[in-house]
C-alpha cells in the first residue's frame, strides 16, 4: 500500500489481539475523533517500545494500534502476559515498518519509516499541539 499526508486513512480492518478480550474484528475507523498512531509491520521490539510509552501517548490524546502479518494465534502467544494494553492487528499484509498519525478527522498527517517510540512521541505533539491543528479542530 501507498500512504500519504494528507489524504484519508487507510480503512485497514483485521482481527485484533487486545489482552484479555477475545479475538475480535477492529478497524482504525472506529478511533476517528482522536489520534490515532498505527505502526504498520511492527516488530515485537517495536511494540514493547510503545508499550513504555503508551500513557505518554494517552496523555496527548492519541492511541497506539500495532498491525503485523502474523496470525492471531502467535499474536496471543506473543504478548498475552505483556504489558502490551493496545490492539495489536493481525494478518495485515504490509512487510515495510510504516508508521502513520491520524488526526481526529481521519486524515493522515504523518508517514514515516522506522522511528523511535520517544522520536514518534515526539511527532505526535507537534502535530497534536500545533496552531494548524487547532485551525483543523474548530
Amino acid at each position: 500500500m501507498n500512504y500519504a499526508v494528507d489524504t484519508a486513512a487507510p480503512s485497514l480492518e483485521a482481527d485484533a489481539f487486545v489482552r484479555g478480550e477475545h479475538r475480535r474484528r477492529m478497524s482504525v475507523a472506529e478511533f476517528r475523533g482522536t489520534w490515532v498512531v498505527v505502526a504498520l509491520g511492527a516488530r515485537r521490539t517495536d511494540v514493547f517500545e510503545l508499550a513504555k510509552l503508551e500513557e505518554a501517548f494517552a496523555a496527548v490524546g492519541a492511541v497506539i494500534l500495532a498491525a503485523t502479518p502474523d496470525d492471531w494465534r502467535g499474536v496471543e502467544h506473543s504478548y498475552a502476559g505483556e504489558r502490551v494494553r493496545f490492539p495489536v492487528l493481525t494478518h495485515v499484509d504490509e512487510a515495510r515498518r510504516v508508521t502513520l498519525v491520524i488526526d481526529p478527522g481521519g486524515v493522515v498527517r504523518y508517514v514515516g519509516l522506522s522511528q523511535s517510540a520517544r522520536e514518534l512521541l515526539a511527532t505526535v505533539e507537534e502535530l497534536a499541539f500545533s496552531p494548524a491543528a487547532f485551525s483543523r479542530a474548530a
